[in-house]
């Protein structure tokens, strides 16, 4: 989900870049794309590292859920993501507005743009490292959501292995029988 939401976020900022050039304001092309590739850039390599941390140490230490474990039902994950979208899409209005007030001639659309594509491509690279692990494992992989975020940790994941037979029979129970 963070992964889609972070390239729709990149294309929006590069939306709001063209319309700005189209409406003739003050621009910088060549500082915005520059910028935007060096933050791309960096950001990939970075993410690409963490990608690789965090998919190590949680396949490392992976735990069965303990019966307090609770699945989260599909109308709490739909709210959780509205929440998540609604925040991170304000927040980046919020930069692209104050670009215009200070006269940063479109350079914070490059910022936000390179930072979402290169974050969108790790989490979309990472998600699917971990299918592919679940396949390799004949075994459902849970990443611990803490109950009031909005997201998984970016840092270390707690994971929780379950074979697929009791995930199944957990998700339609609501939790882990003890």
């Amino acid at each position: 989900m963070r992964g889609w939401l972070a390239l729709a976020l990149s294309a929006s900022a590069a939306g709001w870049w063209l319309v700005q050039w189209l409406l003739d304001q003050p621009l910088e092309p060549g500082k915005t794309g520059l910028v935007a590739v060096v933050v791309a850039a960096v950001g990939g390599h970075l993410g690409w590292l963490n990608v690789r941390r965090r998919l190590r140490r949680g396949l490392a230490d992976t735990s069965t859920p303990t019966p307090r474990v609770v699945y989260e039902t599909r109308a709490d994950a739909g709210a959780r993501r509205i929440r998540f979208s609604g925040a991170v899409f304000l927040t980046a209005m919020i930069v692209l507005v104050f670009d215009t007030l200070a006269t940063w001639y479109g350079i914070s659309a490059g910022v936000v743009a390179g930072a979402a594509l290169a974050l969108g491509v790790a989490d979309l690279w990472e998600s699917r490292l971990w299918r592919r692990a679940e396949r390799e494992r004949r075994s459902e992989l849970y990443l611990l959501v803490n109950a009031n975020a909005l997201v998984a940790t970016y840092g270390e994941p707690r994971v929780y292995e379950v074979p697929p037979d009791i995930g199944a029979r957990a998700r339609e129970d609501g939790g882990f029988a003890p």
